[in-house]
């Protein structure tokens, strides 16, 4: 079996010298709600430092909409579907679910974005209005044990995870105290890891950090190897410095660092 290590984040794309604004990554984020607006938060936090535009669509908080708008000024807010129909042949990549309750309108949405065929890593809530039927080779799952249970029934190993991502033609990044990574062919585990990392929305910091990568045009597989390597990296990073006492945000705030240390 593969591991996690520095060379998978070395091996995501660069920007070239004569590159432009938006040929690094345009990311749709489609997540949050009234009651979960820090998972469209954290997720925001990291996207925004590994692609060159994100886009936010989050009809369910229109009130934390507002306040992105003003606070957040590297982001596009999108106000209505219809702004989300028009912006959508930009879009590279999508992350959508952080954060969601299940209801008939992100059902219908999930299953507009997934028609596109665009990379799309799904998180959280995307999973209990998903139809299994639609996913394809540019999708990403990210469940935990938990989720990935309930998503397929069955216990998460690394055979397991290897086979339902070969059924389904997805990639899984199925997320514990290790994570097996799977894209069907191939299965790697990622044992980079710190306890403190149990904190809520660690894993809107990684769908964010993986939707980025995907938008800039790596694959699903090679997306969620580095980006769990990162974040478990940056949880070594913390613990040496906070003891287990950090929590998610400073994880964000850690990524850049880990990242052009896993650069040299």
């Amino acid at each position: 079996m593969l591991r996690c290590s520095p060379k998978d984040w070395r091996h995501m794309r660069k920007p070239k010298k004569d590159s432009h604004k938006g040929d690094n990554g345009r990311l749709l984020i489609c997540a949050g709600s009234k009651q979960y607006h820090g998972s469209l938060v954290l997720a925001i936090r990291a996207a925004v430092r590994f692609c060159d535009l994100v886009y936010v669509y989050s009809p369910d908080n229109e009130a934390l909409t507002r306040k992105l708008k003003l606070s957040t000024p590297n982001i596009i807010v999108l106000a209505s579907a219809r702004s989300l129909v028009k912006f959508m042949p930009r879009i590279d990549a999508v992350l959508a679910g952080s954060g969601w309750e299940e209801s008939k309108k992100n059902r219908t949405l999930l299953s507009l974005l997934l028609k596109t065929k665009k990379p799309i890593a799904l998180d959280a809530g995307a999973f209990g209005v998903l139809d299994k039927r639609m996913l394809h080779e540019n999708v990403l799952l990210t469940p935990h044990r938990g989720e990935f249970m309930k998503l397929f029934g069955i216990k998460a190993t690394a055979a397991s995870v290897l086979a339902m991502a070969k059924k389904t033609g997805a990639t899984i990044l199925c997320k514990g105290h290790i994570d097996f990574i799977s894209d069907g062919k191939h299965v790697c585990s990622n044992r980079i890891h710190d306890v403190g990392m149990t904190k809520g929305g660690s894993g809107d910091v990684l769908a964010g950090l993986c939707a980025a990568l995907m938008a800039d045009h790596n694959k699903p597989m090679r997306a969620a190897c580095a980006s769990a390597y990162l974040l478990g990296s940056c949880g070594l990073r913390l613990s040496k410095k906070m003891g287990t006492h950090y929590s998610s945000w400073d994880l964000v705030e850690e990524l850049p660092l880990a990242a052009h240390t896993a650069e040299k």
